[in-house]
């Protein structure tokens, strides 16, 4: 017999609710089980082996919380968000200890860029510059702390070893303290090139670069600068190996990169120890010291196609470079070393096979299922058969 107006009215009513029932359920069962259960704990990170290209479905921060202490971070290019939205200028962190992806949903992201982002050595805490100011982000936290006051949009430098300061230059270099995100230095005398390739000295006193032929070695804290003759160019990567006895500094050479490591006399004089130039890599970027011994690169290994992989080089003889990480291939939201930033700490306690991430479904995916169950269920109700009424004697 005919379903009548009121019973399939109702029958409708119902199946729009079970499928906003169904979809919102599963969006919420679908947080719950990816959220991070401890994304404070920082010791023992490490990066992963393979890095993936992450699809433009990506568990954001503002959804599934924190990621926690990241081993690295890099720009993306397309992050959905909701059922509509796409993510402004993406940026994706991957955790330390458990291979988890976020996308930050935090404010005033920097446009994809090299050295756009920086990471403290434990991973803990990003920065970035921006047209009001500087941003530092907890990454176990997730909170954002601005860092106004500057003269014109800042470019953040480098975090120091310990992560208790960041450097940043506004047309004169600055020290901020990150816990209290105020400035409590600045450098006279520093120009931008110089500021891009400062890096800090291994106690955290001073801020080491090149200027004018001299390696430049200046103290934040009584401004005062000590120099060195060098030939090291002023366009070089410079870094610090932990126990401060070496430095390293990547160089082009006839359109090859080499990395130069120099022994530090007490007085601060250079001595050219050895230059790395292995075979059948082409090195790209210098990420620094993964021990007193070994420095990690970002290279092609070109007997293999130009696979992008994170090495270990030896500082002290010519063997093969050891594989850290692999980057994958260009793609979507893909980690090429153009603005990879990777924490040091994570980097030096040497790479996880984590599992490939469960990519979440995109809310449009979820709610076509939720439609699909709801026509199921109403379709089941509309075309059941009546029970046949039993006669009586």
């Amino acid at each position: 017999m005919p379903v009548s107006r009121v019973k399939l009215v109702t029958a409708v009513a119902l199946a729009i609710l079970l499928g906003a029932a169904t979809f919102f359920t599963a969006t919420w069962v679908a947080r719950e089980l990816r959220t991070s259960p401890d994304t404070a704990t920082v010791a023992g990170g490490s990066v992963p082996e393979h890095v993936y290209n992450a699809p433009d479905t990506v568990p954001t921060t503002s959804t599934y919380g924190p990621v926690g202490a990241v081993s690295l971070v890099f720009a993306g290019n397309d992050v959905l968000t909701g059922l509509t939205g796409h993510l402004a200028d993406p940026w994706i962190a991957v955790s330390s200890q458990t291979g988890d992806y976020r996308a930050l949903s935090v404010p005033h992201r920097p446009a994809a860029a090299p050295g756009a982002m920086s990471v403290s050595a434990d991973g803990t805490a990003l920065a970035w510059g921006w047209a009001g100011g500087a941003v530092v982000y907890d990454a176990v936290e997730d909170e954002t702390h601005p860092v106004t006051g500057f003269a014109e949009a800042p470019v953040v430098g480098a975090f120091s070893p310990s992560g208790e300061r960041l450097a940043v230059f506004d047309g004169s270099l600055r020290v901020v303290d990150v816990r209290t995100q105020e400035v409590v230095a600045t450098l006279r005398g520093v120009t931008e090139r110089a500021a891009r390739q400062a890096v800090w000295t291994t106690d955290g006193a001073a801020l080491t670069y090149v200027d004018d032929g001299r390696l430049v070695t200046h103290e934040w804290r009584s401004d005062e600068r000590a120099d060195v003759p060098t030939q090291i160019p002023p366009d070089a990567t410079l870094r610090w190996s932990p126990s401060g006895e070496q430095l390293a500094a990547m160089r082009m050479t006839r359109g090859v990169k080499v990395v130069d490591v120099f022994q530090v006399a007490e007085d601060g004089r250079l001595a050219l120890t050895r230059t790395l130039r292995p075979e059948k890599h082409s090195m790209q970027r210098l990420l620094g010291f993964t021990s007193e011994n070994s420095v990690s690169v970002t290279a092609l290994r070109l007997d293999s196609g130009s696979i992008e992989q994170v090495f270990q080089v030896s500082t002290t003889d010519t063997s093969t470079p050891l594989p850290v990480m692999q980057l994958p291939g260009p793609g979507v939201n893909w980690a090429g070393s153009q603005t990879l930033a990777v924490a040091a700490k994570p980097l030096a306690h040497g790479s996880v096979a984590f599992e490939e991430p469960q990519w979440p479904w995109s809310d449009v995916s979820k709610l076509v299922v939720s439609a699909v169950f709801a026509l199921f269920v109403l379709g089941l109700y509309l075309t059941r058969r009546a029970p046949r009424r039993m006669r009586r004697g």
